[in-house]
């Protein structure tokens, strides 16, 4: 059930709190000036590269960004990747079923999150076809990555369309930073089963890196959702020479999905058959310091089987139904980074993307639909003053059989002094519409003549991509006299056009069609901090507080005030993760999180469930063996006395699990 906290339903002073929060650290910056001590001045600031595709330091960047780093993923104890995103301040995970995760940043998402840019070392993960991230599909171990930069807000003028509610930039290690042989099992609840090898090497001016992994588990303890999934990767850094470098990634992946709930004609109980592939290769060129291209090509792969016939819903007749599909994307890419002098650079580049998808059963084509897309980028850094830092970006995009979109960005940086810093941001982006919004074309069909019999879903009409402005007034202290790192965030965001998934009554059979309807408001407050009061310990918090109305066209056309659905339980009210561990003398470390986020109405075919609360502690030992080094860790999951709760399904039921973690690393 809801809480009916006293500023939700007061807006101003909901203004309020977050505007003299930001005001009050402000004020203590700029009064401290006189007093910071001078060794403050040098110290490291954490560096990020994917609000504006230049590197800056945190205070520079133009955004609020969210870094979670090594030992963050480390301490999180998160057994699949989507789970470290609960960390995000503003950011929702949901399940889907015991394989199938979505990531929303404010909510108002389905199981697809359409409005989620995701990166793995600058290659868009984003499927053409249904939209999201299919995360358990990735050739990718947490062991692998080096940090997650995450935008919080839109960012299309850096990331393009689909970088609409944010952007998930996950950054890999080189090879050369890693262990010969790795070697790394889990098993636990769940019947939770993991096995991950990795090697390490480096031949002359080559590094690389091999992997292989094999992952599967039961799901929830009360649904029918096993999954399996084995896959490899490769990744390749050459040093051709002082000035050119090579990067070459390859992986693929495949597995089996269980799905589906008993009795229920249009998801029953099935196995898909998943499988997943890319390849990607990077050419960087230093011309000179602070001038450089870079040229990349990559492609994406995806095909799920997904069918299954129904001889009772329509008896005498034997029917059948499938959400199957195929999808690829082909994208280039040129980037050229230029610094004109120590007070102006810039960053500019041009793309070009082709989209296919097909399928039978979704779209009724046997043969690829492609939609081409170009684009060019730029974002131009000009120090003003030695406290003021103006960032101004744009990406314009052009899709077949779309407009022109212009998607800008504008923001002021004002320094208090070296460690606290004022931001001002205002930007608008768009969402392209996926190939299943745009050309849906599902129906009941007669078992093996393919004879349509009932239209499910049926895309009649041209859709707008759908719109958002965003405006923030953010704020960066950096105590590092007391090892703290704090950001808040006061924003407004108005999505429009939004695209609405709804019954088309004028139609026979009454299928469900894509239009453009309905308005999302959303005012909200964030805060991230960080403290590491001494090399061995940490804590990190993240907190959100929103207020959202809105509404938009669920039956078509609209007669009654139920035709309209209410949008204001898209995006839960209060979220809240905290993250906190600490080394022992005897090498014992100790970490634990507790996450919460309020009651949320999940769109699509989510249902609205109740307050989540999740606690998870991990407990480890590093061990060192004559000729080589390991770890035990053993993971408690959602433990504590209220540890039952629903998962973007009411049948979504979690209970506390257990994991045994050993790895093994070989110089």
């Amino acid at each position: 059930m809801r809480y009916n906290h006293p500023i939700y339903n007061s807006p101003k002073r909901y203004w309020a709190i977050g505007v003299g929060a930001i005001a009050s650290f402000s004020v203590q910056a700029m009064d401290a000036n006189s007093v910071l001590p001078e060794e403050l001045f040098f110290s490291d600031v954490p560096v990020v590269l994917s609000a504006t595709r230049l590197k800056q330091p945190l205070p520079d960047s133009p955004a609020s960004v969210t870094v979670i780093d090594r030992t963050m993923i480390e301490a999180s104890g998160a057994i699949e990747l989507a789970d470290l995103l609960r960390l995000v301040p503003g950011f929702q995970v949901g399940y889907y079923t015991g394989s199938k995760f979505t990531v929303s940043s404010h909510g108002n998402a389905d199981r697809f999150a359409r409005d989620m840019q995701v990166l793995i070392d600058g290659r868009s993960i984003y499927d053409p076809a249904f939209g999201g991230v299919t995360w358990s599909d990735q050739e990718l171990d947490i062991d692998d990555i080096q940090r997650i930069e995450v935008i919080r807000g839109p960012n299309a003028a850096t990331h393009g369309s689909n970088s609409f509610a944010g952007v998930i930039n996950i950054i890999t290690q080189h090879p050369s930073e890693q262990p010969d042989i790795r070697v790394k099992t889990v098993f636990g609840d769940g019947g939770k089963k993991q096995v991950f090898n990795r090697f390490s090497g480096t031949e002359g001016n080559l590094a690389y890196r091999i992997s292989l992994k094999y992952d599967e588990n039961n799901g929830f303890d009360n649904r029918h959702d096993d999954s399996d999934t084995r896959w490899f990767g490769i990744r390749g850094d050459y040093q051709l020479n002082s000035r050119d470098a090579l990067l070459m990634e390859l992986g693929s992946s495949n597995g089996t999905r269980e799905d589906g709930f008993p009795a229920d004609a249009e998801q029953p109980f099935r196995a898909t058959e998943d499988d997943h592939a890319f390849q990607q290769l990077r050419w960087t060129r230093s011309l000179a310091p602070g001038n450089e291209f870079s040229l990349q090509f990559y492609h994406n792969y995806q095909r799920v089987d997904d069918s299954f016939s129904d001889p009772n819903t329509f008896a005498p007749l034997d029917v059948s139904l499938g959400y199957g599909f195929k999808s690829q994307r082909y994208d280039v890419e040129f980037q050229h980074s230029y610094d004109f002098s120590p007070a102006q650079r810039l960053v500019w580049g041009l793309g070009a993307r082709r989209d296919e998808a097909k399928g039978v059963w979704t779209f009724k084509h046997g043969d690829w639909m492609s939609r081409d897309q170009y684009r060019a980028f730029g974002n131009f850094e000009w120090r003003l003053h030695n406290n003021l830092l103006l960032n101004l970006g744009g990406m314009y995009e052009k899709f077949d059989q779309k407009d022109g979109l212009f998607s800008p960005m504008v923001a002021l940086n004002l320094k208090l002094d070296e460690m606290n810093t004022l931001r001002l941001r205002g930007t608008s982006a768009y969402r392209m519409p996926t190939f299943w919004e745009d050309f849906s074309d599902q129906s009941v069909v007669l078992t093996g003549a393919m004879t349509p019999l009932l239209q499910v879903y049926k895309t009649n009409v041209n859709l707008l991509p759908e719109y958002i402005e965003s405006f923030e007034l953010g704020y960066l202290g950096n105590f590092q006299e007391t090892g703290l790192t704090l950001d808040m965030k006061l924003f407004h965001e108005e999505i429009k056009d939004m695209i609405a998934e709804v019954k088309d009554l004028a139609a026979p059979g009454q299928p469900f069609t894509y239009i453009n309807s309905g308005s999302l408001n959303i005012n909200g407050f964030e805060i991230g901090l960080r403290w590491d009061p001494s090399p061995r310990s940490m804590l990190h918090v993240g907190y959100s507080l929103t207020n959202t109305y809105g509404d938009q066209i669920k039956k078509y056309p609209p007669t009654l005030p139920e035709h309209y659905r209410m949008l204001d339980r898209r995006v839960p009210p209060l979220t809240v993760s905290i993250l906190g561990s600490h080394q022992f003398d005897n090498g014992i470390k100790l970490s634990s999180a507790y996450y919460y986020m309020d009651d949320i109405s999940w769109a699509g075919d989510g249902d609205d469930v109740d307050i989540n609360r999740r606690w998870d502690i991990k407990i480890s030992k590093a061990f060192e063996l004559q000729r080589a080094e390991g770890e035990v860790s053993l993971i408690f999951q959602n433990i504590g006395p209220d540890n039952h709760f629903q998962d973007f399904h009411t049948e979504n039921v979690w209970g506390d699990r257990i994991f045994l973690e050993a790895s093994l690393n070989w110089h």
